[in-house]
This record gives C-alpha cells, structure tokens and sequence, in this order.
C-alpha cells in the first residue's frame, strides 16, 4: 500500500496487490469495525503512530469502490490504459510516471487558453522570449493548424509554419531568406484520466542546439497549470 498527495490538496491510496486506486473523496464498501480507545497503534500499525493522526482507530478488510448510484453499488469499470509509449517518446512517458521522485520546478499558471496544446507551445514560446539571445529572429512552430498558428502570432508576433523552415548546414533557417531560424514542439497526451496531462516541448535551432523537457499540465479555471520535472533532452 502506498498513500500519497496528487496535489496540495487530494490524496490516493493505491493497492500495488489488487491494483485498487482510491482517490480522496471515493465512497467505499467493506468489513472492518472500531477498535477500542486503549488499544496499542503502535503494535498495530507495526510502527509509530504520527502525532497528528487523530480520532478513533479503524481496521478495514474487502475494500472495493461503492457507486450509490449503481443498482449493486459496483461502479462502472475504468478505461483501458492508454499504449504504452514508443521509445522515442520518452519525455512523455516521464511525464505519466506518477511515481516520478525527481526535481520539479515552480508551477506556471497559462491563462485564456482553452486547448492543452496551445497551452504547451505558449509556456515553451515564453520560456525562450524571457531568456536573452535564445529567441532567433524566426520560429516555425511543428504541427500547428492555421487558427493555432493565428492566434500564438496574435500574442507573441509573427510565426511561421513548419514547412517555412529548412536545415541548411548545421542550423534551422527560414527558407524564403536564409535567416537565422528554431522550430518549436509542443506534445500533449490526456488520456488515461490520470488528472493531468502529459506533455514535452522545447526547440530546436542547430545540430548541436536543441533541448525538450517533460511536463504536466492541470486544467486551471481559464487555462493550464504546467509543471517542469527534472527530465529533459539536449543536443
């Protein structure tokens, strides 16, 4: 058995055995009974008692989720896992590792977006426009639609497709004049209703230039909270 905090605020019981996962909030159903005011925790719980743990001692056998509203309380089966991720697909697999022990840095708040994706590409593009002499004249942004495209140049000035990008010798360039260039990445992957979404994003500007990280993204109000774990990749 393993407890630990999703967030700030919820928890999760995961049973390794049975692979039940039960999340702060989740009615259960099983057998168990109140065991008296002087008896010994200690002995117990094979171990100390934290001094906060407070109220009355319970002992719990046979737990199984209970949906109210189901006719016999079983509730509707989870989703399949999603695929596993390819090999090249490292950063996010990271990312879907809830037993992630690493460095994290400070979460980002990214308002008035909607889309997760564009919720990535946002916090990469202003990664590189706060860090002076990263941010090339040029930036083609991989995989975006016309209207994502539309509205990151509406916020952070004019970018450019992929396709307006090219390799020439050891750096990106801007096809059309040869001008010093980057491509930006922006990955996303939310299934598994995990609570959060993957992702990785980062840009790549030379044969020897280039770094993308691992993130989580957590819906926010107007838009994503997205927190950096201590995984990356750089040429």
């Amino acid at each position: 058995m393993r407890v630990a905090r999703l967030d700030e605020t919820d928890w999760l019981v995961n049973n390794y055995t049975s692979g039940l996962r039960i999340r702060e909030g989740e009615m259960v159903r099983g057998g168990g009974g109140f065991y008296p005011p002087d008896a010994d925790l200690a002995g117990l719980a094979d171990g100390e008692v934290p001094a906060d743990c407070e109220g009355p001692a319970v002992q719990l056998h046979d737990i199984a989720k209970f949906d109210p509203s189901k006719p016999d309380g079983i509730p509707d089966p989870p989703p399949p896992p999603p695929p596993a991720p390819s090999a090249q697909d490292t950063l996010l697999s990271q990312a879907f590792d809830e037993h992630w022990g690493g460095q994290r840095w400070p979460r980002r708040m990214i308002r008035n977006v909607a889309d997760p994706r564009e919720a990535m590409f946002t916090y990469v593009l202003e990664t590189y426009e706060g860090r002076e002499g990263d941010m090339r004249s040029h930036i083609c942004l991989r995989g975006a639609d016309r209207d994502l495209l539309a509205r990151l140049s509406h916020r952070f000035g004019p970018l450019y497709p992929q396709a307006d990008c090219s390799w020439s010798g050891p750096g990106v360039v801007l096809t059309a004049n040869g001008e010093s260039a980057m491509y930006i990445d922006a990955r996303i992957d939310c299934s598994g209703n995990r609570g959060f979404c993957a992702g990785s994003g980062g840009a790549t500007y030379g044969n020897l230039g280039a770094e993308h990280g691992s993130y989580r993204l957590r819906r926010k109000g107007g838009g994503y909270e997205i927190e950096k774990l201590g995984v990356s990749v750089i040429s």
